[in-house]
């Protein structure tokens, strides 16, 4: 069993004992989320005194660039599997991450799902679902001029994704 309790931004976990106490023996993920960042830990509480196994203080995210700008972070689960998605402007330009983890959470792997945006294309409001082996994105882009929706779809619980459809109105 795995369950996921939402902070908000420089929120700490030690400020939620009863939390602690009601989670005896659960992996618990722990997500970050706010304007700026987000991220996951994960934390097995061992007793009901163990507010300690959880951080002291705000759980800063890194991904491989380094800690991560970002506007809220959706998450699905499947089975034993966590799939998050969100949009990054760290580097001054747009662009959309998955992270999976495989193992409740423990671990999770990060990767590019949009086209590297070297422009001035925003890619905002991700959306992710998953069932089964299937994980499906959605964002919102602004690549043709106009906002429009975009979706990607993986069969292989997140490993590879097809390539990006853009949704219109007209099918």
């Amino acid at each position: 069993m795995v369950l996921i309790y939402e902070l908000n931004y420089l929120e700490t976990m030690s400020n939620h004992e009863s939390i602690a106490k009601t989670c005896v023996g659960v992996a618990v993920v722990l997500v970050l989320t706010g304007v700026f960042l987000v991220g996951a830990v994960v934390a097995t509480i061992s007793s009901s005194n163990s507010v300690r196994a959880f951080p002291t203080g705000p759980v800063i995210p890194t991904h491989s660039q380094g800690p991560a700008r970002v506007v809220g972070a959706p998450m699905a689960t499947s089975g034993n599997n966590v799939f998050m998605a969100w949009p990054n402007n760290d580097t001054g330009h747009w662009n959309v991450f998955f992270a999976k983890s495989t193992d409740g959470g423990k671990s999770l792997k990060t990767m590019m799902i949009s086209a590297p945006n070297k422009g001035h294309t925003v890619d905002l409001n991700t959306e992710i679902a998953a069932s089964g082996s299937n994980v499906y994105v959605t964002w919102w882009t602004n690549k043709t001029g106009v906002l429009m929706p975009l979706f990607r779809a993986s069969n292989d619980g997140g490993s590879t994704f097809a390539k990006p459809v853009m949704l219109n109105s007209t099918g």
